[in-house]
């Protein structure tokens, strides 16, 4: 296959079956969230055979870096950690890995071992393209918390483009929607449930707030679509009760943000309607952004909130079209479109600005599934596509035109 961008042509080759092997290496790679440890190794090892430059930083994040030339800083970033196989027992193919009437099955096949042998594999291919540098990302704890991993090594390595490398069906996400944790916090006054009016019941009261958020309208992005408010769970102490008014109540809701939205802008609707409701009670309610903590396997805390950013770029921006005439050039798709969910690009994106785009082979609803999968087709067009897309973004010449 023949990749073309302007005045840059690159024969291209995939080693198909080499990148069938590395991915069912990865997926027999367990890789738990803060359990990366070995994933890294494999990854690590198989950018050393790139010729990259290899490092791992505090966090625990594989950083490959290849320089090809002169130009711009392409940094791709592949999260290491995958969600758990909570039940074996439902899965008809094996968690582990096997390949089966051309797909490969197993943890992690499309998020986001595929896409990241995909995108290694993407690399290898543009070698001889001579022209900027590669930054290759194996981040952790993306499933934990989106963005502060990815944040890192963009900080460090100040790229030009980013690319992430969640499945997007082979089309270019230009942005997403961010998220925001938000609890909820009801406090009343305990007392025997057979005398209820000697207490005031925070379950009640958190009752009332819940309905009172519902009538909350979300604000909307043209694109992104709402920044919906969503329950996913609530709970009283004492708990579990014996025969006690609950003193306390706690929800969390799951709340969508939308480009240019900042913590201050989510919780203000928020904690007006729960003041309201509260107040009205003679109860104290309090909304505020779930902290977040976590120790990476290399023994590093992370401290920060549940607040991603969202990001969006305009068809017409640099990145955008420069991805799309790569692939167009390559003879692949170039259909634009927008995640649904959140990723590492709040990070990059969100909070430092630097332009963003997603692409990466695999169905976006395969994530997290039982019997998770991705088609060996698309998993060979998705390397030919970051083939493509480097070859574009590398070869772009802020003054104008290629080099």
């Amino acid at each position: 296959m023949t990749t073309q961008n302007s005045e840059h042509t690159l024969e291209v080759s995939i080693d198909e079956d080499g990148l069938d092997e590395l991915l069912l290496k990865l997926i027999s790679t367990p890789s738990l969230s803060t359990e990366e440890e070995d994933c890294a190794l494999v990854v690590a090892e198989e950018l050393k055979a790139l010729g990259m430059e290899v490092s791992t930083d505090l966090m625990g994040n594989v950083v490959g870096k290849l320089i090809l030339g002169p130009g711009p800083t392409v940094m791709i970033d592949c999260h290491l950690d995958t969600v758990p196989v909570v039940d074996p027992s439902k899965w008809t193919k094996a968690p582990g890995g096997e390949i089966l009437d051309g797909r490969i099955y197993g943890r992690g096949a499309v998020d986001m071992k595929g896409p990241m042998a995909a995108a290694i594999h993407g690399i290898k291919a543009i070698k001889a393209l001579g022209r900027g540098t590669v930054i290759f990302a194996g981040t952790v704890a993306e499933e934990l918390v989106e963005g502060p991993a990815a944040l890192t090594v963009a900080a460090a390595t100040a790229p030009d483009f980013v690319l992430i490398c969640e499945p997007s069906q082979r089309r270019i996400a230009r942005g997403q929607r961010g998220r925001a944790e938000i609890v909820i916090e009801v406090r009343g006054l305990s007392s025997h449930s057979a005398y209820p009016a000697e207490g005031l019941n925070a379950a009640e009261v958190m009752a009332d707030v819940i309905t009172e958020l519902r009538s909350l309208t979300p604000p909307n992005d043209p694109t992104l679509g709402d920044g919906i408010l969503v329950l996913i769970d609530v709970k009283s102490e004492p708990y579990p009760s014996l025969s006690t008014v609950p003193e306390l109540c706690r929800a969390t809701f799951d709340r969508r943000t939308l480009v240019g939205e900042n913590e201050s802008d989510v919780l203000g609707p928020i904690q007006a309607a729960v003041s309201k409701v509260s107040s009205a009670w003679g109860a104290q309610g309090v909304a505020f952004v779930a902290p977040h903590t976590h120790t990476t396997y290399t023994g590093h805390k992370v401290e920060t909130t549940k607040f991603a950013p969202a990001w969006l770029y305009d068809e017409h921006d640099t990145i955008v079209a420069r991805a799309a005439a790569g692939l167009t050039a390559a003879g692949l798709d170039a259909t634009i479109t927008h995640y649904k969910f959140c990723t590492n690009g709040s990070g990059t994106a969100g909070r430092l600005s630097i332009p963003t785009i997603g692409y990466g082979p695999g169905h976006e609803d395969q994530a997290h599934k039982v019997d998770e999968y991705i088609d060996l087709d698309d998993l060979h067009q998705g390397a030919r596509g970051y083939a493509a897309l480097l070859t574009a973004l590398l070869s772009h010449n802020p003054d104008g035109g290629t080099r």
